[in-house]
């Protein structure tokens, strides 16, 4: 009986086993040989892929500095460029979604808050602007039919004067032509 075994073993820095295939061939002495081929390989722990290269393995996430990404499930955080694992990124809804860790979550957030705040005050502004206009001009109308009315009352008091004064006018006519009828002696 005779035993031919081949391996191939590929290895991280680490010295983790990344792929391992061994090969067996046996000859049991009557011409009948036996084949056995057996494959091992990691599996990345993120997105639970094969990793079959060295060149797939991304490294570790720098926020939780536990989880190892490969090359597929790696991703970026978008404000401060960290790498991070499938458990630690989040998603921000802004002007765009984006992907970030939870350090710049809490960031944004916080920005996004400030700015809903200053959003509010500016409407109440504008709000309490709008409603000062309304005022001003409601008290414009209210002093426009004041001196509408004022002006009525003026015309008024002008044409009672102005009636009266013409009565006097009439009367001073009249008191006029009898003193000049007494002087005359009566004709």
């Amino acid at each position: 009986m005779r035993n031919i075994f081949k391996r191939k073993i590929i290895v991280d820095k680490t010295g983790r086993t990344m792929l391992g295939n061994s090969e067996r061939l046996v000859d049991n002495g009557r011409n009948r040989l036996h084949h056995t081929h057996r494959q091992a390989v990691i599996w990345c722990p993120g997105c639970g892929r094969p990793v079959t290269d060295v060149s797939e393995l991304a490294g570790r996430c720098d926020y939780c500095r536990t989880r190892t990404c490969c090359a597929h499930c790696e991703t970026h955080c978008q404000v401060c460029a960290r790498r991070l694992c499938g458990n630690c990124r989040r998603g921000f809804v802004g002007s765009r979604i984006i992907t970030v860790c939870p350090i710049c979550l809490i960031k944004l957030r916080q920005r996004q808050h400030f700015e809903d705040q200053m959003l509010m005050r500016k409407a109440a502004i504008q709000n309490w602007a709008l409603r000062q206009q309304q005022i001003n001009h409601i008290n414009a109308l209210r002093l426009q039919a004041a001196r509408s009315r004022m002006i009525g009352h003026i015309q008024a008091s002008r044409i009672r004067t102005n009636g009266q004064l013409a009565l006097i006018r009439e009367i001073n006519r009249v008191k006029l032509a009898l003193a000049k009828m007494w002087c005359n002696g009566g004709r």
